[in-house]
C-alpha cells in the first residue's frame, strides 16, 4: 500500500486520504481527518486504512485517543483502528447499524461534544432526515466546517463521462457541489432540519472540510449556505 496524500489544513488540523470505496456501483473517495487537540493526544473522524509509513506519520502528531464515526454509514471504518488501538475510545452518531453493535462504544454524538474534546471542537446532529442523521463538527481554532455525507464535492473525472453525467444530476460536481439530491429528496421533518441548519450557521466558520471530495478554503461559508439554500426557501 502507497503512503497517503497527507495535507495539513490548518494548525493541528489534518487530512488524509484514504483508498476509493464502492457503494451501490459507484466508487467514492475517502478521507479522515485528525485534530490534535489541546490535550496533546488525537482525534480521528472517519479513519481511513493507511500505508505503515503514513501510519507513522499519523502517529508522530501524538497518541489517538478518540475515533468518530459522525454518520451510520462511516461506522464500519473505525473497526480495524479500534483493533490497532483498543485503548481509544469510539464514539458514533445516532443510527448505529445492529452489525457493528458489539464495538465498546464510549458514547453517542449528540449536541454537546465530550469534556475531552470540548476546547478544541464543537458539534450539532443534523436531524430532518428520515434515513440518516449526521453530526456536523465545528474546529474553533482553524475556523473549519467539517462534514461527512450531507455535502459531496466531486471534480469531474475525464474519460468517464457517465460517472460525472451521474454525479452533475445529483449536484455533487465541484466546484458548485452540494447536498445529493437522494438526501435532499429524504429530509421530511424540514423544520428540525431547518433548526439543525441555523445552528451550525452560527458557527463563525470560513472553510469546509468535506469527506467525499474537494474541499473548501475561504469561502466554504459562502458554498454551505449555497448549498443549503433549497432549505431555506
Amino acid at each position: 500500500m502507497t503512503p497517503s496524500k497527507i495535507v495539513e489544513f490548518g494548525e493541528n488540523l489534518f487530512l488524509v486520504e484514504g483508498p476509493l470505496v464502492q457503494t451501490w456501483g459507484v466508487r467514492f473517495p475517502t478521507r479522515m481527518i485528525v485534530v490534535r487537540l489541546t490535550s496533546g493526544q488525537l482525534w480521528i473522524n472517519s479513519p481511513v486504512e493507511v500505508s505503515p509509513e503514513t501510519l507513522a506519520t499519523v502517529l508522530s502528531w501524538g497518541e489517538p485517543a478518540y475515533f468518530v464515526a459522525p454518520t451510520r454509514l462511516h461506522v464500519w471504518r473505525l473497526v480495524s483502528w479500534h483493533q490497532r488501538f483498543p485503548q481509544a475510545e469510539i464514539w458514533a452518531a445516532p443510527q448505529i447499524p445492529k452489525a457493528f453493535r458489539n464495538l465498546p462504544f464510549a458514547g453517542q454524538l449528540g449536541d454537546t461534544p465530550s469534556p475531552a474534546w470540548s476546547n478544541d471542537l464543537e458539534q450539532r446532529v443534523f436531524r430532518g432526515n428520515i434515513l440518516i442523521e449526521e453530526v456536523f463538527f465545528y474546529h474553533r481554532h482553524s475556523r473549519s466546517l467539517i462534514l461527512a455525507d450531507f455535502i459531496q464535492n466531486y471534480p469531474p473525472v475525464p474519460g468517464h463521462p457517465i460517472n460525472s453525467l451521474l454525479k452533475r444530476w445529483a449536484g455533487v460536481v465541484a466546484p458548485n457541489g452540494g447536498v445529493p439530491i437522494d438526501i435532499r429528496m429524504t429530509f421530511w421533518h424540514r423544520q428540525a432540519a431547518r433548526n439543525s441548519l441555523r445552528a451550525i450557521l452560527a458557527w463563525d466558520f470560513v472553510n469546509v472540510i468535506i469527506a467525499h471530495g474537494d474541499c473548501v478554503h475561504t469561502y466554504g461559508r459562502h458554498f454551505f449556505e449555497r448549498a443549503f439554500a433549497w432549505l431555506q426557501d
